[in-house]
């Protein structure tokens, strides 16, 4: 089985191929990279990496109009490093000597090199280009609302804190969301329990206009209210909204997740079979 979903869609080749020929500097290097194999570049949204790279040092290799090699490091920390010869690059040790984080894919990962980094967590990277399947219909006492992210930012954080057992979740940091180029105030999703008025989960998805890419961010329901289908009901619904404005829509998670969110991703249309590792000492 591959080890990533490359991007197959007309629309994107033709991208893809507008960006091989106009290759200046890294970030149209990347782009051009991440549009072929979104999974196999980067463990998340492009979005997320271009807004970081001023501060990195980056490096990339050419040959003919086909980007080969891909870097990007910080004094500490290793953000990027793709090659399109998966099985003859590796990492080079001596750069991984120091780090106190690491970014790196399954293909990549040489345990002799990274032996120092003991803290190592999997995340699942999938995507989505196939036609949406249809929502299944919602337990009769409960509705899909539409968010007011803005207005909302305390009950959103509230809900998000209470998923994922942190009762200080910033309402600041969902404020900052809603300041993102990639903010959609259509992609902000309620699931409401009918009978108390009472919002118990909560889908978040994020939409990039310069390269088409859909992203799921925050997929939340409530501990009491979960295996009822809502998580189901809100990734297609979401799904069913980037429909047509999004050439590709990319999710990820932690492979060890006790809630198993691959499975419900997977259940849903998604497709790839990327790792991702985070290490730290």
């Amino acid at each position: 089985m591959p080890a990533s979903v490359p991007l197959r869609s007309s629309g994107l080749i033709i991208l893809v191929n507008k960006r091989l020929n106009s290759i200046t500097n890294f970030c149209d290097a990347l782009i051009a990279a991440y549009l072929e194999n979104p999974c196999q570049v980067l463990p998340n949204a492009l979005w997320k990496t271009l807004a970081q790279v001023e501060r990195l040092e980056t490096r990339y290799e050419m040959q003919g109009n086909r980007v080969t090699h891909l870097e990007a490091w910080g004094a500490k920390e290793l953000f990027i490093y793709w090659d399109r010869e998966r099985n003859k690059a590796s990492i080079p040790a001596e750069r991984l000597a120091e780090l106190d984080l690491a970014l790196v894919h399954q293909d990549f990962l040489d345990p002799r090199a990274t032996a120092h980094l003991t803290s190592r967590t999997p995340y699942f990277r999938l995507m989505h280009t196939g036609p949406v399947q249809k929502r299944p219909q919602l337990p009769p006492t409960f509705a899909l609302v539409q968010v007011d992210a803005r207005r909302e930012a305390e009950a959103i954080a509230r809900l998000i804190g209470e998923c994922h057992g942190d009762p200080h979740f910033p309402a600041e940091w969902v404020r900052d969301w809603t300041q993102q180029a990639v903010f959609d105030p259509t992609l902000w999703v309620w699931v409401v329990d009918t009978r108390q008025n009472k919002p118990v989960g909560l889908g978040i998805a994020e939409l990039d206009r310069t390269v088409g890419e859909g992203s799921l961010e925050w997929m939340q329901v409530l501990p009491a209210y979960r295996r009822q289908g809502l998580g189901q009901a809100l990734v297609l619904e979401l799904l069913s909204r980037l429909a047509g404005r999004a050439a590709f829509v990319t999710v990820g998670g932690q492979v060890e997740n006790p809630t198993h969110p691959e499975a419900l991703y997977r259940r849903c249309g998604f497709r790839g079979q990327d790792v991702w590792w985070v290490l730290r000492p």
